[in-house]
Formats: structure tokens, C-alpha cells, sequence
């Protein structure tokens, strides 16, 4: 178990923002993780476990927390006929990789998301209007008290970016199983390869960003258009507060142009979720969450300026 002092968080915020934890602690088995709880409570220190961190932006200053982050004794993948056990540390990127190799289709839709899967289970994510959860046979957490539980995809209670274990502050994911369709390693591949060049072209890839700020709500998004053409039809992109931008790629991101702050962010949040209910009567959410200096996580559109 590797444990460091006074953590900047800008070196694993994919905003690149964010201020000084505490404590930052690598796990590899679940004895570890059952010690790093043991040694945050000794500390009186809240403890937070992060997948990529690429939905979450880090309160600027000192933040009160332990950041736990799962280590290579998490990625473990072992494949069985059309069913793929798959450590929560896994990436997207290389569960892809395992599908194509064992001709398995239903998870291309995950291809250049820059998340774990605990952390995509977690947010219930994905792309193309598909969902993670689709696939899931089932869920293997631990809570802060060593036990394991093991959940069906039922007892998960999925919805669209929603799963129980936002609810659930004691348990951490450490592996799931999916369920698969034999398929064309080729059609995969190539799926795959446009689904990437769809994403270069839309979205901002130069600058630090989460991916999409806002969830796309169905309501919403039959009535007036998915998040990034109501914002850009308000007329926010290129709008700036600091080094936060509202990317001029693609409205429903916001870019850090060099030393944007936490503050910055929040403050384009709450400007467009105020000019988005005033013209269409529709408060969205948030894919991304916020993590203050108390440790507390809120979604970014209800954390507090």
C-alpha cells in the first residue's frame, strides 16, 4: 500500500484542476483497501475512492479527504464463453481491446471514454445513446467493513447515469461481469474506429476538460436538442470565467486554457443552468461531480459557488 502526504490533485484531475489531498493511497488487493479504511479512520480523515477521475473536479486548497485509488491488483480480466469477469481498475480502452480478441460485441459504444469500469459502472456511462449496464451480469462491491456483496444487474437499480452505488458511501466496486454476443472482430474493429473519429471531430481533445458537463435528459432532448446545442444556442460558446472556458468545439464542454480554478468552473455551471431554465424551463444535471473541501460530493450543478 503506497501512501502520500499533502497530494496535488491536478496531477490525476483530467481538468487539471484542483487543490492538495491530504492523503493519496494506492491499493492492489482488497486487504489493502480494507487497511487504507483502517488507517483513514485512525486519522479522522474521510476517505473518497476514485477510479480516473475524469468526472470529478477537486475543490481548489487543502481538501480534508484520503483519495484511495485502485492499483494493478484491480485490473484482472478472465474470460469465459460470451462472459468477461473484469476488475473495477480495468479501462475501456482495454476491455475493448479483450472484447475484439475474443470476437465479443455489445461494448464498442465505450471505445475513447477515459474511464475504469468501476468508475463507468458507478455513473451507469456510456456513449451512442447505449449504457453500460446493458451488459452487466452482475456487481462485486466491498464495503468499509471487509464484506463483500454481490448484486445482479436488478439489484443495481441502473437508470440513465444512475446506479445504487451512488447511494451506497461504504462500498467500493471492485470487479463486475458482463455478458456478451459472439460477433465479427473486423465489424468490431471497425465500429470502433468510427466511433473514435466521431469523437476527435466533436469534442475538444486539446484541452484538459471531464467530457460532457451536462446529462442529456430525454425530455429535454426531444423538445429542444441534446445539452451542447441548447448552450451553444444561447450563445456561450467561447465563453470564459478565469482560464474556464466553454469549449468552442462543442458547448457542452468546458475547457481548462492553462489555470482555471474550481471556482471558475462552478460559476459557468450555475450561468448556464440559469440562462438554459430561464429560456427553455429545463434545470439540467450534471454528469460531473464536485468535491469540496469538507470531502463532500455533490453533482456540479447543485455545488455551492
Amino acid at each position: 500500500m503506497k501512501i502520500i502526504e499533502n497530494y496535488n490533485l491536478q496531477q490525476i484531475s483530467f481538468w487539471k484542476i484542483g487543490g492538495v489531498a491530504k492523503f493519496y493511497i494506492e491499493v492492489d488487493s482488497a486487504q489493502e483497501l480494507n487497511q487504507a479504511f483502517s488507517f483513514t479512520t485512525s486519522k479522522s480523515v474521510k476517505a473518497i475512492v476514485i477510479g480516473n477521475a475524469t468526472n470529478l473536479l477537486f475543490s481548489d486548497g487543502l481538501i480534508d479527504v484520503a483519495i484511495i485509488r485502485l492499483g494493478v491488483g484491480f485490473k484482472n480480466i478472465n474470460v469465459c464463453g460470451d462472459t468477461i469477469e473484469i476488475g473495477a481498475g480495468v479501462s475501456c480502452q482495454k476491455l475493448v481491446r479483450v472484447c475484439q480478441v475474443n470476437a465479443l460485441v455489445g461494448l464498442e459504444h465505450i471505445v475513447g471514454i477515459p474511464a475504469t469500469i468501476g468508475g463507468l459502472i458507478y455513473m451507469n456511462g456510456g456513449s451512442q445513446r447505449k449504457t453500460i449496464s446493458e451488459n452487466v451480469l452482475s456487481v462485486t462491491s466491498i464495503n468499509d467493513k471487509g464484506k463483500m456483496i454481490v448484486r445482479t444487474n436488478k439489484d443495481c437499480k441502473f437508470s440513465y447515469r444512475k446506479s445504487i452505488f451512488q447511494s451506497k458511501c461504504d462500498e467500493v466496486i471492485i470487479s463486475a461481469k458482463f455478458t456478451l454476443e459472439r460477433g465479427s472482430r473486423n465489424k468490431s474493429r471497425k465500429d470502433c474506429l468510427q466511433i473514435l473519429k466521431d469523437r476527435n471531430s466533436k469534442f475538444p481533445r486539446k484541452l484538459p476538460s471531464c467530457g460532457s458537463v451536462f446529462i442529456s435528459d430525454p425530455n429535454m432532448y426531444n423538445s429542444f436538442g441534446p445539452p451542447g446545442k441548447i448552450i451553444e444556442s444561447l450563445g456561450f460558446k467561447g465563453v470564459s470565467i478565469g482560464d474556464a472556458e466553454v469549449s468552442k468545439k462543442h458547448a457542452n464542454f468546458i475547457v481548462n486554457k492553462g489555470q482555471a480554478k474550481a471556482e471558475d468552473v462552478l460559476k459557468l455551471v450555475v450561468m448556464i443552468n440559469d440562462s438554459v431554465k430561464e429560456k427553455y424551463g429545463f434545470l439540467m444535471t450534471s454528469e460531473g461531480l464536485y468535491i469540496n473541501k469538507a470531502g463532500e460530493i455533490t453533482p456540479l450543478h447543485l455545488a455551492e459557488v
